[in-house]
């Protein structure tokens, strides 16, 4: 077994579970999969945080967004364990428990203008996906067809001269093509699984799978239930046939995990994997299953820091 392996997380709502549960990141609350005891012990080396702002009406969104970059300059002013990634010189990878948080705004609902845009950054902001499931002024989400927007043309010709990642997860089949096309930057895909294994509208087909890859970019593996199998109680071995899966047809540069915690109820996550810091088991799950130890590496960060090392500014 590897020693010291770093380890990223490409999706974490952990702002959105702390403002929407009214709860303190130091919890021992065992509702919550994120706290900042188990994040602490979790061996992460990154994390995507998310700013998440779809669950509240609309003319409260860019409020919310506001909001929840407020509680992470909290968590850096009351945890020295905490770091903000801006730029890859920030990425610490020999520092150990050091936990350095990169911005995701998963769907681009708080952003008004391109005026937004270019604040948000100013706060970190470094990944963004253009919608959640629905449909908003820039794209069409998972639950409805459609394609790209005028809007979402313009964010992303914004986003490629400020060298923000689009993040392809949650998009429609059409909207996801016309993103792809449009972005001049690795693309990613911070947390979805393959529509093959499991046929849900949020899944990706193999030719969506292999168009990341193909741009050099990353999918991650995303830890909901619902994404993974169509099974009323979901295991480690179903997390490892989609790993596999991925695998066999992203390639092993292009995969990595995104684990959506706390992005919803506890119970809709696989057995086993009930608090952040039980995401290493996943690592150790693929060690005794003898996948090969270069392959691993790659899935626990190098894939997602060859895309940071080329993205970010």
């Amino acid at each position: 077994m590897k020693k010291n392996r770093f380890f990223i997380d490409c999706h974490q709502d952990i702002a959105y579970s702390i403002r929407a549960n009214n709860r303190p990141l130091d919890t021992n609350d065992s509702r919550y999969m994120i706290t900042l005891k188990e994040t602490l012990k979790s061996k992460l080396g990154l994390i995507f945080s998310t700013i998440f702002v779809s669950h509240v009406k609309r003319e409260k969104r860019y409020r919310e967004a506001i909001l929840q970059f407020k509680e992470y300059e909290k968590i850096f002013k009351n945890c020295t364990s905490f770091y903000k990634v801006k730029k890859n010189k920030d990425i610490n990878l020999k520092i150990k428990n050091k936990i350095g948080l990169l911005f995701l705004m998963e769907g681009a609902d708080a952003i008004r203008n391109l005026s937004d845009l270019d604040m948000f950054y100013d706060k970190g902001l470094r990944i963004l996906g253009l919608t959640w499931n629905k449909e908003n002024n820039y794209a069409f989400g998972a639950s409805k067809s459609g394609p790209l927007k005028k809007e979402g043309h313009k964010l992303i010709e914004a986003m490629n001269k400020k060298r923000i990642t689009l993040d392809l997860s949650h998009l429609s089949y059409k909207s996801f093509w016309s993103a792809i096309n449009s972005t001049k930057l690795i693309p990613i895909a911070t947390h979805s699984n393959s529509y093959f294994l499991r046929r849900h509208k949020r899944n990706l087909t193999v030719s969506q799978l292999k168009a990341i890859s193909n741009k050099g970019g990353t999918t991650g593996i995303v830890l909901y239930n619902d994404f993974i199998a169509n099974k009323s109680r979901v295991f480690m071995d179903d997390v490892f046939n989609q790993f596999s899966y991925l695998l066999s047809k992203c390639g092993e540069d292009h995969i990595a995990l995104g684990s959506d915690i706390d992005g919803a109820p506890i119970q809709d996550f696989p057995q086993g994997i009930r608090k952040s810091s039980d995401l290493y088991k996943i690592i150790e799950m693929l060690e005794k299953k003898r996948v090969r130890s270069k392959i691993i590496d790659k899935f626990a960060s190098q894939n997602i820091l060859r895309v940071l090392k080329e993205n970010l500014a």
